[in-house]
């Protein structure tokens, strides 16, 4: 692990102090002092639900989105999870998770403590999985886990009582809340996930009892009208299985077949399943408790854009947690602005974290789940200095986009010894487990959070992706500007911190209605070549499609290249990074995605190139998807790159099964898959200009 900084706490703070001194917005500009904002009427209505003018409200002021407290003004939520006392337990005995027990002689001392702590450190909300005791003069917001509850997930959501028995657990979850001055909202759940072929597969092998098993079949039926041997273009079903009626039994299966496009009918199948959740969530809990905000359901680091499609009517916020990107606090900027475009409504990030290997309640910063622990898949980094300087550039990130409207901390204490009762074993806490607080951590929220206000109110000057944007950043056809490397990049040090990430991302990314880029794409340049990397999130179960030894090139997740030489005759390079999944019984999904690079010409089987040195997947779990590469500039027909020098070049993206495309000129199409053809002219700049 590279590190920042080997400075004392006294440097950090001076560094702290000094970016405080001088925000800039992520659009531009140095921030203006504070302000109070109020709103002088309830501005949030539904059209569908009926809805309280005296509760919490969503506003969007000047193109950026605020929470509005009852009183009327403008709110952005600082929070923490799990502002929890612990419980009395062998471990907490052992002094190895917290308890109040250990250090107050009464909970009420605890609370009391707390909250003075989290009053100087900035924080003004208590997130999912606190104590909801009014003592705490902080905002709340509560997990109801509905759904589960309710037994609507991996159950059958689609069976006649599921609205009563919802009603029911929603009118049962919302009663010791419903007199809350406190209470700002309710999730329905916690990282639901919607995992596409995961309900595909779940329900079609249901019996023919189970409601949305015969939903699921109707769906079939109808998309192929009744044919079959349309099916079979899409699917591959067992050799027992010869018609629609097969599809009808207990244990039911179909895989994708390759080049087939099934994929959009379980795209469907999922937006309509979560279309279902959301609206029967909405209208149980409008009737349970209709003073509170619906919050969403708490993304899990990652979202399918049919289930955003089909929530975005019946929630007030979309609640997502997220896993930041990079270990200098980057987050990717595709991610927030993917959710501005697929609904208008706000944004609040339930779980953002930093853990470090250097902590004093010895996690150990992994997930030990049965024999297949994953060390690491969540945000660690080495020291506690480092872990403070990236956490407070991701709070500083988050506040710039303006759908955001509040960020909440995971968690106030670290976790158990030897991890919690899921294995998770993390140091997230604000404190350790003998209750002294992380002093770099704390101080920089301290020093930040009463600045993200202000960088909050300066973010509607943040540029958008759309549909519509020019060739270059700056709106004219004018070669698009590339900037030089302004440090060494290595293609083998599973990081991205030598990157100007900030200056290299590329915009203007097309995708076909109603989809949005799913991911970011950066762009750098130096005399030997050029450097490219991709931020993405993906979702593949290799086990659904249909195939022998090898997952087919055509089906994985591919990065694509095509660079000429302005001026030069001759014909387009193109190179292709296909990420393969290959089993692996030593990973916990009993499958790795490894890397293949390859250079496809003339219609040529594609010739197959060394990786090493050229591209590497940084190794993070499934859903993300991170790529680092440099192509040489002889690849492309040049002995070396030079300022000012012209190529014409587009990059496209598709993920696994063909599901989604993104291109940087021209329109992909999804169905049949392609590819634009069409080339961007980019120009080379030195790093100064």
């Amino acid at each position: 692990m590279i590190r920042f900084f080997s400075c004392s706490l006294a440097l950090l703070l001076v560094m702290l102090s000094l970016l405080a001194s001088t925000t800039v917005a992520a659009g531009g500009g140095v921030l203006n002092g504070g302000m109070t904002d109020r709103v002088p009427q309830a501005p949030h209505s539904r059209k569908a639900l009926p809805v309280s003018p005296a509760r919490w409200q969503t506003f969007e002021k000047e193109g950026v989105q605020w929470l509005v407290t009852p009183e009327g003004q403008l709110f952005f939520s600082k929070g923490v999870n799990f502002l929890d006392p612990g419980k009395e337990s062998p471990k907490s005995l052992a002094k190895q998770a917290f308890y109040w027990g250990n250090f107050y002689p009464a909970i009420e001392a605890w609370r009391r403590a707390a909250g003075a702590q989290l009053r100087e450190w900035g924080f003004n909300t208590r997130g999912g999985w606190s104590d909801p005791s009014p003592e705490f003069d902080f905002a709340l917001t509560v997990d109801l886990e509905l759904g589960r509850n309710s037994k609507f997930h991996w159950f059958d959501p689609f069976a006649p009582d599921q609205p009563t028995r919802t009603l029911e657990w929603a009118k049962r979850l919302t009663a010791p809340y419903r007199n809350d001055p406190k209470l700002l909202g309710y999730y329905s759940d916690n990282e639901v996930g919607w995992w596409n072929s995961a309900l595909f597969i779940w329900y079609l092998d249901k019996g023919w009892e189970n409601h949305t098993k015969r939903f699921l079949w109707q769906l079939l039926f109808n998309h192929y009208q009744g044919h079959w041997d349309r099916l079979v273009r899409d699917w591959v079903p067992p050799g027992s299985v010869t018609g629609f009626d097969g599809l009808k039994e207990s244990g039911a299966k179909l895989q994708l077949r390759p080049g087939g496009y099934g994929i959009q009918l379980v795209n469907r199948f999922m937006h309509l399943y979560c279309q279902h959740y959301y609206r029967l969530m909405a209208e149980t809990l409008r009737q349970a408790h209709p003073d509170a905000l619906l919050l969403g359901d708490r993304l899990p680091l990652y979202y399918h854009q049919d289930a955003v499609l089909a929530m975005q009517d019946w929630v007030d916020v979309i609640s997502t947690n997220y896993n930041v990107d990079v270990p200098d606090g980057w987050v990717a900027p595709y991610y927030f602005e993917g959710l501005r475009r697929l609904s208008k409504k706000p944004v609040l990030v339930t779980e953002f974290f930093f853990a470090a290997q250097e902590n004093r309640s010895g996690n150990r910063n992994e997930t030990a789940r049965n024999k297949h622990p994953k060390p690491g898949h969540l945000m660690t980094v080495q020291t506690q200095t480092e872990r403070a300087y990236g956490a407070m550039n991701a709070l500083r990130n988050f506040a710039g986009f303006p759908n955001l409207v509040g960020t909440h901390w995971f968690q106030y204490c670290d976790e158990p010894v030897g991890g919690r009762e899921d294995g998770e074993d993390y140091n997230m806490g604000l404190i350790d487990l003998a209750n002294r607080p992380y002093e770099e951590l704390t101080e920089g929220f301290r020093l930040w959070h009463p600045q993200l206000d202000d960088i909050h109110r300066a973010s509607a000057n943040l540029p958008v992706q759309s549909p519509s944007s020019s060739d270059s950043p700056h709106g004219s056809r004018h070669p698009y500007p590339v900037p030089a490397i302004t440090r060494s990049i290595k293609v083998n040090d599973q990081s991205l911190l030598d990157w100007d990430k900030a200056q290299t991302r590329l915009r203007g990314f097309h995708t076909p209605s109603p989809y949005v880029p799913f991911g970011d794409v950066h762009l750098a340049w130096a005399p030997e070549g050029l450097y490219l990397a991709t931020l993405a999130n993906t979702y593949v179960d290799p086990a659904f499609l249909a195939h022998g030894q090898e997952f087919p090139l055509a089906e994985t997740f591919q990065i694509n290249l095509r660079v000429k030489p302005s001026g030069k005759r001759g014909k387009v390079q193109q190179y292709v990074i296909h990420l393969v999944p290959q089993p692996n019984p030593a990973f916990p999904d009993g499958f790795e995605v490894a890397p293949r690079l390859y250079r496809y010409a003339g219609g040529r089987p594609a010739e197959r190139l060394d990786p090493a040195g050229h591209v590497q997947r940084i190794e993070k779990s499934l859903p993300h998807m991170v790529v680092e590469a440099f192509l040489p500039a002889a690849w492309f027909g040049v002995k070396q790159l030079h300022s000012g020098q012209t190529l014409e070049v587009n990059i496209s993206l598709v993920t696994f099964y063909r599901e989604l495309l993104m291109s940087w000129e021209g329109m992909p199409q999804l169905t049949p898959t392609k590819l634009p053809e069409t080339l961007k002219q980019i120009v080379l700049l030195d790093s100064a200009n």
